[in-house]
């Protein structure tokens, strides 16, 4: 409820009052439990980001199939995560534009840098065992530009695009192609 409401309003035009009449609780309780709206704010940052790591854990990721074959399904799970519940990365994304301040900054953050950690942990598995050095320099290599365009696809998706598979099939298709690149340049 709170994610909903501070999705669509975003985090500034979320009052303590809406969230209490959303939630059909008197203020008082809010406060007593979260201390501040941005005790709210970093509670539903921390419990999206955990129902996301749990639905992505790297044990799920297949480990019989080509790389290709790897990359589609964790970019294809992330999707299906974020089209059940849009709320959390929309309000990821109002709050990265609206540069928000104290904890929730911090917490903001913080949910950014361990999404950043596993879906490089999910790129490097995707192309060789985790800790194997080529693998995790070639998913260091290709985070940032997987994150962008899946972050991209999400935002276009929310303006009415209807092109999200095809990009998300572009997006493995240039991972694979960098990760070849980099393994190439690397080879003696």
């Amino acid at each position: 409820m709170a994610s909903r409401l501070m999705a669509t309003r975003g985090y500034d035009g979320t009052s303590i009052s809406a969230l209490a009449k959303s939630s059909g609780l008197p203020a008082s309780s809010i406060y007593w439990h979260f201390g501040s709206k941005e005790g709210v704010l970093k509670a539903v940052m921390e419990r999206g980001a955990a129902r996301f790591a749990a639905e992505t854990s790297l044990d799920d990721v297949p480990r019989d199939r080509s790389p290709r074959e790897k990359v589609t399904w964790v970019l294809q799970r992330a999707t299906r995560l974020i089209e059940e519940s849009p709320e959390f990365l929309r309000l990821q994304m109002i709050l990265l534009l609206s540069a928000p301040t104290g904890d929730a900054n911090a917490a903001v953050g913080q949910l950014r840098q361990r999404q950043r950690e596993g879906l490089r942990d999910m790129l490097a598995l995707c192309f060789a065992e985790p800790g194997e050095p080529a693998a995790t320099e070639i998913a260091d290599r290709l985070v940032d530009i997987a994150a962008a365009t899946f972050e991209g696809a999400f935002l276009a998706a929310q303006a009415g695009s209807t092109a999200h598979s095809r990009t998300l099939a572009q997006l493995v298709d240039v991972l694979i192609r960098m990760a070849e690149d980099e393994k190439s340049r690397k080879a003696p």
